[in-house]
């Protein structure tokens, strides 16, 4: 009877991979897909040809009129490589409905109010970590490689800073939608309902699948010198995910990190606010220990309510 259960757990196993590499699959087609979508309605909304947009792509900070271009092709991206892609990724091979990652029960005010504390915490104390990755040299391991992060962690950063610049409301409202909304629903789908549920069928172990689902969370988004921060941030998405039961709370959590920091950098370009978030100098010490520890505190309050919340639901 052993053999037979362990001979079942075996290909249980294959399944569950074969299905991982089957995602993967669909994310990256479904990423060409999208962008080349955006791509075309760029094309038909600003009527200009695809060799000047394909020009504009190459260096976006001289050509102002390449920002929504950008946004379309970014958001086309994430609503096809990473939502919609892992639909039908769950309906054709997982044979199960989206819907089932999210709980039944309504979302509480009260862990929403938490979850936006907790990520506020965590953006102090990570500031930290942020400072130490930028301070790494990766030459150490690899010359080639230091050369390509850094190269590559300067081109995303001027892409990203290029694209947050908002010049009224509206540019903000389309930030918030493209950078903070879609993402948070697409990655946490993808990294939390897709990798890191699949990923512990395979070690049996929620805290590896946490840990090893945020380690490909912070890599697919290949900036190094970021790296260490993401991951952190990524672990903390699937903790909320593993305790909840729900996707909601981490896609919460998630457009809260991406969201705030959009409408600060919004405020701090209207002159509003002295806080500048695209700062990379850490806080003091004793400002990041206090945000810690109270961020803890209430991550700890938050696994405690949840779960029994979540036993409350479950015996109704």
């Amino acid at each position: 009877m052993n053999q037979v259960e362990t001979e079942d757990q075996r290909i249980s196993k294959r399944g569950t991979f074969s299905s991982l590499l089957i995602l993967t699959g669909f994310v990256l087609l479904g990423l060409f897909v999208g962008q080349f979508i955006g791509f075309l309605i760029s094309l038909l909304l600003f009527n200009f040809d695809w060799q000047y947009i394909a020009t504009m792509m190459t260096d976006p900070g001289a050509y102002p009129e390449a920002k929504l271009p950008l946004l379309i092709m970014q958001a086309g991206g994430t609503l096809f490589g990473f939502i919609l892609a892992f639909l039908l990724h769950r309906r054709l091979i997982d044979h199960a409905p989206g819907h089932s990652l999210f709980a039944v029960q309504p979302l509480d005010s009260t862990l929403l109010l938490l979850l936006f504390l907790i990520v506020m915490a965590f953006m102090i104390a990570n500031s930290i970590v942020i400072e130490w990755n930028m301070g790494l040299d990766f030459s150490r391991f690899s010359t080639s490689f230091e050369e390509w992060a850094r190269a590559k962690e300067e081109e995303l950063s001027e892409l990203t800073e290029y694209l947050t610049q908002f010049d009224n409301i509206g540019g903000l409202l389309a930030g918030l939608i493209v950078i903070a909304v879609l993402p948070a629903i697409g990655e946490e789908m993808v990294f939390r309902g897709g990798l890191q549920r699949k990923l512990y069928r395979l070690v049996n172990n929620h805290h590896m699948a946490i840990w090893i689902a945020a380690i490909f969370f912070s890599a697919i988004h290949l900036q190094f010198y970021g790296f260490f921060p993401r991951l952190l941030l990524g672990a903390l998405f699937g903790y909320i995910y593993y305790w909840s039961g729900s996707l909601w709370y981490p896609i919460f959590a998630h457009f809260i990190n991406n969201g705030f920091t959009l409408v600060m950098l919004y405020l701090y370009q209207q002159k509003t606010t002295d806080i500048n978030l695209d700062a990379t100098d850490a806080i003091p010490w004793s400002a990041a220990l206090v945000a810690f520890v109270v961020g803890a505190g209430l991550l700890f309050y938050f696994r405690k309510l949840i779960l029994r919340l979540r036993g409350m639901y479950d015996e109704q």
